[in-house]
């Protein structure tokens, strides 16, 4: 039977008080990458409640002055015996000092570090704030397909959930939280920017398609842009209030087959490089939908390759059916209506399949 780790027990681990058989167990459960992030929410909140020293600047630079002035008595008997003051009392205030400049830019330095944003928390400030959030998450071994309130279409990777309120949702943006690995084919409206939210990276798009890679091993986070521009800044931007009320793309912009990382531990966004999408890890990253005369149950096995869905059809109907198409980063519904449009079909969502109704081609 697998002992309970408490939050109590994590705290006394930070402190030094657990026994060794605790902390063999913690750090076995420690080998489960989703165990992380809550390891280190505790940790930010047990820092926050036992700073590693206290340091009051005013009191400190006091102690140096006096010491500077009344030299313990040593001035004094030195001059009385007509000697030139040691070395060594100098030594001794030029330590005191270099302790104390040394404390206060220990200090400075963790309070300038910027504390790192956790899914758990974003979730929890956006439902404090609008009282609801629906949140998905991926327990299977295979990707699933997420349609939003404005159709943008989301395939979300196993083990990775997001979430979003309904209530704010596209009101005057659009906005989601994202913990893991998803690809997004956001619909285009510029009035409404879309925002991705992933620990301290926030993405911003106007309507296109990209990717976004939360790792936890690695404490990085990977955007990569299969169409349009996509805007990435990070959580402590100076300028991060303006760039999320305004309707235009600015700052840190990517273009088509451009991959960023963002490295947590360094608070900066690397320089992109040019990726291959050929070479990319999901379907939907390395298809195309250029279609010429292709035969319509090739183009639907395709969409069902890209969006891991099982689209049901009638094949014997459709055999004689061929598509010409040209389709970019339009969410998947967009898609299947501009299919149905040129099958002379329809298509119902039901348990997520896609049933498409068509009488067939002369």
């Amino acid at each position: 039977m697998k002992p309970i780790l408490t939050k109590k027990i994590i705290f006394d681990y930070f402190d030094g008080k657990t026994t060794s058989i605790q902390r063999k167990f913690i750090e076995e459960w420690l080998r489960d990458s989703e165990n992380k992030e809550l390891f280190f929410q505790y940790l930010d909140e047990w820092e926050h409640g036992h700073p590693q020293y206290i340091f009051n600047l005013d009191s400190g630079l006091k102690k140096v002055y006096q010491n500077i002035a009344n030299p313990v008595n040593e001035i004094e008997e030195l001059e009385s015996s007509g000697k030139n003051i040691s070395f060594y009392s100098y030594f001794q205030w030029v330590a005191v000092a270099s302790i104390v400049l040394t404390f206060v830019w220990l200090g400075w330095l963790r309070l300038s570090r910027p504390s790192f944003v956790s899914y758990g928390q974003l979730v929890k400030n956006t439902k404090a704030q609008t009282g609801e959030i629906y949140e998905k998450e991926n327990f299977t071994s295979k990707p699933i397909l997420i349609n939003l309130p404005d159709k943008s279409s989301v395939i979300l990777q196993p083990r990775s959930k997001i979430c979003f309120s309904p209530r704010q949702y596209n009101k005057t943006k659009r906005e989601v939280i994202l913990s893991g690995e998803a690809f997004f084919e956001v619909q285009k409206n510029s009035k409404r920017p879309f925002f991705v939210y992933a620990n301290e990276l926030i993405t911003k798009v106007l309507g296109t398609s990209f990717s976004v890679k939360t790792q936890p091993k690695t404490s990085e986070i990977e955007v990569i842009v299969k169409t349009g521009k996509v805007a990435v800044f990070l959580q402590y931007d100076q300028d991060k209030n303006q760039k999320l009320e305004s309707n235009t793309l600015n700052g840190f912009v990517l273009n088509p087959n451009e991959k960023v990382k963002i490295n947590r531990n360094k608070y900066k966004i690397d320089n992109p490089v040019i990726v291959d999408q050929k070479l990319l890890d999901l379907p939907i990253q390395r298809f195309t939908f250029n279609f010429d005369d292709t035969p319509a149950i090739d183009v639907l096995k395709k969409l069902e390759e890209a969006y891991s869905i099982n689209i049901v059809y009638n094949k014997e109907k459709l055999a004689h059916c061929k598509l010409t198409a040209h389709l970019s980063d339009e969410p998947l519904s967009q898609k299947l209506e501009l299919i149905c449009t040129a099958l002379e079909a329809s298509y119902q969502e039901i348990d997520n399949q896609i049933i498409l109704k068509s009488n067939g081609c002369k």
